[in-house]
């Protein structure tokens, strides 16, 4: 699969992730409320909501924005602020996987992501990490700066669901 592919393959991976979200996440939470009653998740939750809709509406602006960011990877697949953005979204992603697996451990059942967290999102992360190593795409300035992208965006995620 050539490099190009392995990028534009990150917001599908994003995309068939969150539906599995979108689709399970409201009717998870209200079958197990009990799980966050009187926790400081309990806010969060009530604030973003997770309703099908307005989480869908978030997932699909989300899935946009990583299409432009891979579209400004793939136009000159080189080390630089365009690779950077896109490598904090892997980052996300990857990081996300051990979100949902440590949900689903902690709570010992199944947590709506875990399934396509697992199965989709971990190989398809660790091979384009690979990838992207292999042709020297991760520099000294891409670990430093990959992280904080990555704070920065989800930073906006949250905000846009709490917003919507």
């Amino acid at each position: 699969m050539s490099l190009k592919n392995i990028i534009w393959l990150g917001p599908v991976v994003f995309l068939v992730h969150d539906l599995e979200e979108v689709f399970w996440t409201q009717s998870w939470i209200e079958k197990n409320r009990f799980l966050f009653e009187d926790t400081q998740f309990e806010r969060v939750i009530e604030a973003m909501g997770y309703q099908p809709a307005k989480f869908g509406l978030v997932v699909a602006l989300i899935t946009i924005l990583y299409g432009i960011i891979s579209y400004f990877a793939t136009r000159q697949i080189q080390a630089g602020l365009s690779m950077n953005l896109y490598i904090a979204t892997i980052l996300i992603l990857f990081v996300n996987v051990f979100t949902h697996a440590g949900q689903t451990v902690l709570w010992g059942m199944y947590t709506p992501g875990v399934i396509t967290a697992v199965l989709i999102v971990l190989p398809y992360t660790v091979t384009a990490f690979r990838v992207l190593k292999a042709h020297r795409l991760m520099t000294r300035t891409t670990w430093i700066t990959s992280p904080f992208m990555a704070v920065g965006m989800l930073a906006g995620i949250f905000g846009l669901m709490m917003a919507v």
